[in-house]
């Protein structure tokens, strides 16, 4: 008996020390205090949502009305605001699906056939509401606010019961701290009101107060620490309501003032208190690693996630190098003269400098522009019509295409087999498989995945690690981030169609791209784009022309630009965003995505907005060529010239 008491003794304080002591009364306070906020706030917006629909309802043809509709609409949600990092937090999918996504249809996934989800919520009810004929509009933005009333009815039940502990707080915080600077401070999230500062004003306020019962908490391991969280908090709220102008916003100021420095204090303050993380209790990979302490730390994202590659450490170097040696090999072509590289040049920014690349044997043209390999692999999907969705998969359909590799994997490793080095470096890599299909795509996608540039300019000055950074280019990161609406569908801090602050889905546009350069004239580019990908969920009509939201990172150097190639430099893109895209330059393209209105840049924003992204240059480490195995060089006759040049 004595024994057995002792074990259950044992076993109370080893779990008294696991939880380090979060069970004592006192440390269970800062949750009631949540919980309270949290199930206060889920009432106020139901409450908030109810009056919407009875407005809607009501609405007549006076201006009175509609301005009457629309304030009802802001209270709706800046309610919903403050609740945000908590219902995101716990159920993001069903979020977006019905209140706050974005204002566009998508499609529903895993069904066998094409069902068109159209857009409902509160982004598309702020486009309709703050639209120009919002009356005339009357019955549709009655069945949006019924709608979301019927779609939140189970989501409020459903998150009333959710059980909150210390780790949803912290990791909950972190995410809206990225979500406000990423989505809300760039209007994203408010198309038609633009109302993203009142807002991002509620979400800042309702996480403060979030964090306020911990305090005590922190402040008993690091009383520097609670104070500069609140004061930090106090300062980016007050920043927010004394710099209400949206485009002249300095995005930049409080990125490097505010948002980063909570980011990681935040983080300090969850290792302070012994809280867990969330990689501490499952094993899976995430797309954030949640040890980064800013938005634009180089280890932001995790890149064995998106490319689904296990973490083999001692061997991760090996099979880089193997991949590598692969990637400039032309032994993989049926012609052996064609390599990755020949479309993929470390010095042009692992593009080619053509507005679509060379074919085999030079016979024309294949039928797209060569897109960078560097950051490619922070993708939900890959190539432009964004038809695969394994990195490792890529290469399969670049040696089975006639145009391009022309071959297949029996042909290229029974060459490969007869060289004795490579076939000791495929053991020392892949000592289980050895030389086979498998390990030359995985050694391939190992190398693409490593292509990885957050070491820029702009990066540096951001993280704090250089104080220096042209006017030009502050002014055109705000720009980007702001007026310019470039953020919008270019993400931070990928700067590609990856969505924050979750990362685990990537975005197409629709943009209009002409076939050609004449203004006078314009016809739209005749590929279809994602409509004929060959996946059959992306034959939906409003996929027509659209194609995969590529990086802006190391842009300076992937000219020509768009997936045609059709503009040779960011000035000219500048112009079409400018003038509104394809619609803005006459075209009839019926599911653009892309504002059709100007941005009515100057000319200095315009050069402004190029400055910045030329800043986004880096290819640290990435341009060095291999030296190829010596028994090959005779029959690839390899030099670093023809793979650039010719081809």
């Amino acid at each position: 008996m004595k024994i057995r008491l002792s074990v259950i003794y044992l076993s109370i304080l080893i779990f008294g020390l696991s939880s380090l002591n979060f069970s004592q009364p006192s440390q269970q306070a800062p949750l009631e205090l949540i919980a309270t906020q949290f199930h206060e706030g889920l009432e106020a917006f139901r409450v908030a949502v109810d009056e919407y629909h009875s407005s809607a309802k009501k609405l007549e043809e006076t201006g009175a009305s509609v301005e009457n509709l629309r304030e009802v609409h802001l209270a709706a949600r800046h309610a919903f605001k403050r609740i945000e990092f908590l219902l995101e937090y716990f159920d993001h999918s069903s979020i977006k699906r019905y209140v706050n996504g974005a204002p566009l249809p998508s499609v529903e996934q895993g069904v066998p056939e094409i069902r068109v989800l159209e857009p409902v919520g509160l982004q598309i009810l702020d486009e309709v509401v703050f639209g120009d004929t919002p009356f005339e509009e009357k019955e549709e933005i009655i069945q949006f606010t019924a709608g979301l009333q019927h779609a939140y009815e189970g989501i409020y039940h459903y998150q009333r019961k959710i059980n909150i502990n210390h780790r949803h707080v912290f990791e909950s915080i972190r995410q809206e701290l990225n979500r406000v600077f990423t989505l809300g401070l760039t209007g994203f999230d408010t198309p038609g009101s633009v109302n993203a500062i009142p807002e991002a004003i509620e979400a800042m306020s309702s996480i403060r107060k979030a964090i306020k019962p911990y305090r005590a908490l922190i402040a008993e391991r690091d009383e520097v620490l609670s104070k500069n969280i609140d004061q930090l908090f106090e300062g980016a709220i007050n920043y927010l309501k004394g710099h209400r102008n949206f485009d002249t916003f300095d995005r930049l100021h409080y990125l490097k003032a505010f948002i980063n420095p909570l980011y990681e204090l935040v983080y300090k303050a969850h290792r302070k208190l012994g809280v867990e993380t969330i990689d501490e209790t499952s094993s899976l990979i995430r797309p954030v690693n949640y040890h980064a302490t800013n938005l634009f730390s180089d280890d932001l994202l995790n890149p064995a996630y998106y490319a689904s590659q296990r973490i083999e450490t001692e061997r991760l170097d090996k099979k880089i190098a193997l991949g590598r040696m692969l990637f400039f090999d032309p032994i993989l072509s049926q012609n052996n003269e064609r390599a990755c590289a020949s479309c993929h040049d470390p010095e042009k920014g692992f593009t080619d400098g053509l507005n679509k690349s060379l074919a085999m044997d030079h016979t024309g043209q294949i039928l797209r522009n060569s897109p960078t390999l560097i950051n490619a692999v922070y993708a939900e999907r890959y190539f432009h019509d964004m038809r695969e969705e394994v990195l490792e998969r890529q290469i399969v359909h670049v040696v089975k295409d006639k145009q391009e590799f022309n071959t297949d994997f029996f042909e290229i490793v029974e060459k490969v087999s007869q060289s004795s080095e490579y076939q000791q470096l495929f053991e020392e890599a892949y000592p289980t498989y050895k030389l086979s299909k498998w390990s030359m795509t995985n050694a391939l996608a190992h190398y693409v995945a490593n292509l990885r540039s957050f070491n820029s300019p702009f990066d540096q000055y951001v993280r704090g690690e250089s104080n220096e950074l042209a006017e030009s280019v502050k002014r055109g990161f705000n720009l980007f981030m702001g007026k310019a609406a470039c953020g919008t569908c270019h993400f931070a801090p990928t700067f590609n169609g990856t969505v924050p602050p979750l990362y685990d889905e990537s975005e197409s546009e629709v943009l209009g791209v002409p076939a050609n350069r004449d203004t006078i004239q314009p016809q739209l580019d005749a590929d279809k784009g994602r409509a004929v990908s060959g996946r059959p969920i992306d034959e939906a009509e409003f996929y027509i022309h659209s194609f995969k939201t590529t990086t802006v990172r190391n842009i300076a150097l992937t000219a020509p630009y768009m997936h045609n190639g059709v503009y040779n430099t960011l000035q000219e893109v500048v112009d079409f965003y400018n003038k509104g895209g394809g619609i803005g330059l006459g075209l009839d393209v019926p599911y653009q995505t892309l504002p059709d209105a100007p941005l009515n840049l100057t000319t200095q924003e315009s050069a402004d907005l190029v400055a910045f992204m030329e800043s986004l240059t880096d290819t640290t480490g990435m341009t060095q060529v291999p030296v190829m195995l010596p028994q090959f060089e005779e029959q690839t006759a390899w030099n670093t010239r023809k793979i650039g040049g010719e081809y």
